[in-house]
């Protein structure tokens, strides 16, 4: 019996060295060092000078330190945008006052509108130095819509005492044309490695016990990283373009236009 039972356990043994080691692990291949540049492109659009009518009547001379009471009753005056007028005014030489009954004359705001009118469009301008996947960029975005609104302001200077009319302007201007700002874009031109799932499926499959058997004694080759050169998509790094970005720029317009028509007043 006992001899039986070493038998069995010796044939066990020679069973198990007879089973053969599988192949070892593959092991991920390390990958290639990635390059990538960054570069801007500039987009422009071509710019309208402030359109200005100003009508100066000599029924009543305006001289220097006579008093203005600014009237804004039709429109929305911000506190800000008082206080520009107030300067502009005294930088004429004249006397702004809160009380209309110790006025010479009102100055009256009648518009003050700002309108959102057709887009602006912006021009891919090329560049002086050659740039990579410039032709690219061209092909893709040759252009950029940018939110534009029309900033109009007209005011009416008015003598109390006889009620005639001094003074009357308008002026009006589009957003693109007040900032001027041309767009910059960025992008970035960069490798990446287009069968990186492709080598990770490859060694996962070798790496399973059935493969590792199959393969013993032979010579695998790992797929090799394959990269190609790719653009990202562009990035706005300067100039206003959307509503909310325009829509900031309408005080400083208000005030722009504010002060152009205030200065076209002739103070003797």
């Amino acid at each position: 019996m006992r001899l039986l039972v070493v038998l069995f356990f010796t044939l066990i043994s020679a069973g198990c060295a007879l089973k053969p080691e599988p192949a070892p692990l593959l092991s991920m291949p390390k990958k290639p060092s990635l390059q990538s540049q960054r570069f801007q492109v500039e987009y422009q659009t071509e710019h309208a000078a402030p359109k200005v009518k100003s009508v100066q009547l000599p029924a009543h001379a305006v001289s220097k330190n006579q008093t203005v009471v600014i009237v804004a009753d039709k429109t929305s005056v911000t506190d800000t945008l008082y206080t520009q007028l107030t300067e502009a005014l005294t930088a004429k030489q004249l006397k702004v006052v809160e009380d209309g009954t110790q006025a010479d004359y009102t100055l009256s705001i009648h518009q003050l509108d700002l309108e959102l009118i057709e887009d602006t469009e912006y021009q891919l301008v090329k560049p002086e130095k050659p740039l990579p996947l410039f032709d690219e960029v061209a092909k893709q975005f040759p252009v950029q819509q940018c939110a534009t609104i029309l900033g109009q302001v007209s005011m009416r200077l008015t003598h109390k005492k006889t009620g005639d009319v001094v003074w009357f302007a308008k002026s009006s201007i589009d957003s693109a044309s007040f900032h001027r700002e041309p767009l910059i874009y960025s992008f970035v031109q960069q490798q990446v490695i287009k069968n990186e799932l492709e080598v990770a499926s490859f060694v996962h499959e070798q790496n399973s016990e059935q493969a590792r058997m199959a393969r013993i004694n032979q010579e695998v080759t790992i797929p090799a990283y394959q990269t190609i050169t790719q653009m990202t998509a562009l990035k706005k790094e300067q100039g206003p373009c959307n509503r909310t970005e325009i829509s900031a720029l309408t005080p400083m317009m208000q005030y722009y236009l504010s002060s152009i028509l205030i200065d076209k007043i002739k103070v003797q």
